[in-house]
C-alpha cells in the first residue's frame, strides 16, 4: 500500500482494534486545529495550575541575523517561548509569514521601514488559530522592529478580532532596549477595555541566558500563570494524548476507506516520504494523487494491536499491525502489514513524521 516517514520512541502503551470501512462514521482525525492545542496541551485546552483558565501564547519570532546576537537559527523571540512552554501549562500557535523576511539584519530593516510601516502593510500568515474561544488567556508577542510590534501581529490581531474579545492579556517579547510596552498599547488600541496582566520584555542579547530563563519563570509565578505539575497531571495529559492518537488512526484509516484526500493532507508532514510494500517511494502530493484518481482504492481497514510509547507528551512511535482490502493499480487483494510511524504534535495537531510499513 502507501508508505509514510516518521519517527519512533518508547513509553507507554495500548492494545485496542480499530476497524474502517466505507459505511462507519469518521472519527476526528487529531486534536483540533492549529492553535489551540499547541505547545504542552492535549487538544481539548490546559488548566493552568494557578488560575484554571486555559492559556493560548500567540506569537512572532524570526531566525537567521538578529541585532548583536548574530545568525540564529531560532528566533530570540521564539526562544523566550520556549521558556514559557517549559513553565506555564499553554498552547502555542506561531505567526509563521507567507513570505519570509530577508535574513539579512540591514535588509530586514530597510523592508521594514521603507516598505512595510509607511506603507501600513498587513502581511499574510500561514495555517491559522481557531478555537479561540477555549482560551481566557492570550499571550500576545514577538520583537520590536522600529518601536513597535512587527506588522503581522496586527494581520493576527485583525483577523481574530472578535474571537478575541474578552480575553486576559499578557503581553511580552524581545528587544533591542525599547523595552515591550508598545505591546501593552497595541493591544489597548484594538481592546480598549481588555484586561492586561503584567508585561515582562527581555533584551535580545540576554534571552539565552540562564538569568533571562529565571526572569521568565519569576514572572509567571507573579502574574499567577506558573505551572505546578504533578504526577497527576501528567498521567491525565498522556491519557489524553493517548486517546487523541488512537482518534487519530481511526480518523486516518477512515479518510483512507473515503479517499478523503483533504483530511489525508492535513494529517501527512509535507516532507513525508510515502513507501510501499514493493520498496518503491512516493512524495505526499504523489500518493495524494493516487487516491484521488483511484489508482489506490482501499474498500476496508483494519488495525490490531496498537501500541503507543511517548517519546515525550509531543512525540509518539506507533506500532500496530493493519489488514488492508483495497484495489491498488488495478490488483485486487488483502494485505497485513506490520506498521511503525511517528507522530508529533505540531501547533497542536498531531501530524505523521514519519512510517515505516512492512509485509507480514
Amino acid at each position: 500500500m502507501r508508505k509514510n516517514v516518521f519517527i519512533w520512541i518508547p513509553l507507554c502503551l495500548s492494545v485496542v482494534t480499530l476497524a474502517c470501512e466505507s459505511n462507519n462514521p469518521e472519527v476526528n482525525d487529531t486534536t483540533g486545529s492549529t492553535e489551540q492545542t499547541g505547545g504542552n496541551s492535549n487538544g481539548n485546552g490546559n488548566d493552568n495550575a494557578t488560575s484554571g483558565k486555559r492559556s493560548l501564547v500567540v506569537y512572532f519570532s524570526r531566525a537567521g541575523e538578529n541585532w548583536q546576537v548574530g545568525n540564529v537559527e531560532r528566533g530570540n523571540t521564539a526562544i523566550m517561548v520556549d521558556y514559557i512552554k517549559e513553565l506555564a501549562n499553554v498552547d502555542v500557535f506561531e505567526i509563521v509569514p507567507e513570505t519570509p523576511y530577508p535574513e539579512d539584519y540591514m535588509e530586514r530593516v530597510r523592508y521594514v521601514n521603507d516598505i512595510e510601516i509607511p506603507q501600513n502593510l498587513r502581511p499574510a500568515y500561514k495555517g491559522d488559530a481557531e478555537n479561540l474561544a477555549n482560551y481566557d488567556n492570550i499571550f500576545i508577542g514577538g520583537p520590536i522592529w522600529n518601536g513597535q510590534p512587527p506588522m503581522i501581529i496586527r494581520t493576527f490581531i485583525e483577523a481574530h478580532q472578535s474571537g478575541l474579545s474578552g480575553k486576559t492579556f499578557i503581553p511580552f517579547g524581545t528587544h533591542g532596549g525599547s523595552g515591550v510596552s508598545s505591546y501593552s498599547s497595541l493591544i489597548r488600541s484594538y481592546f480598549p477595555n481588555a484586561k492586561q496582566l503584567e508585561s515582562l520584555g527581555i533584551a535580545g542579547t540576554d534571552i539565552r541566558s540562564s538569568a533571562s530563563k529565571t526572569r521568565v519563570e519569576n514572572w509567571l509565578k507573579h502574574i499567577g500563570l506558573d505551572k505546578e505539575p504533578t504526577s497527576t497531571d501528567s498521567d491525565n495529559d498522556m491519557e489524553k494524548a493517548r486517546e487523541e492518537i488512537l482518534q487519530y488512526l481511526s480518523g486516518w484509516c477512515n479518510a483512507m476507506v473515503d479517499a478523503d484526500t483533504g483530511k489525508l493532507g492535513r494529517m501527512l508532514a509535507d516532507d513525508i516520504i510515502l513507501r510501499h510494500i514493493t520498496g518503491q517511494t512516493q512524495t505526499k502530493q504523489e500518493w495524494l494523487d493516487e487516491v484521488s484518481g483511484g489508482s489506490m482504492d482501499y474498500h476496508k481497514i483494519e488495525q490490531r494491536d496498537v501500541n503507543i510509547k511517548f517519546i515525550n507528551s509531543e512525540t509518539a512511535d506507533i506500532s500496530f499491525t493493519s489488514i488492508i482490502t483495497a484495489t491498488i493499480w488495478g490488483s485486487n487483494g488483502t494485505w497485513t502489514l506490520h506498521n511503525k510511524m511517528r507522530l508529533a504534535r505540531i501547533n497542536g495537531r498531531w501530524i505523521r513524521v514519519k512510517d515505516d510499513y512492512a509485509r507480514a
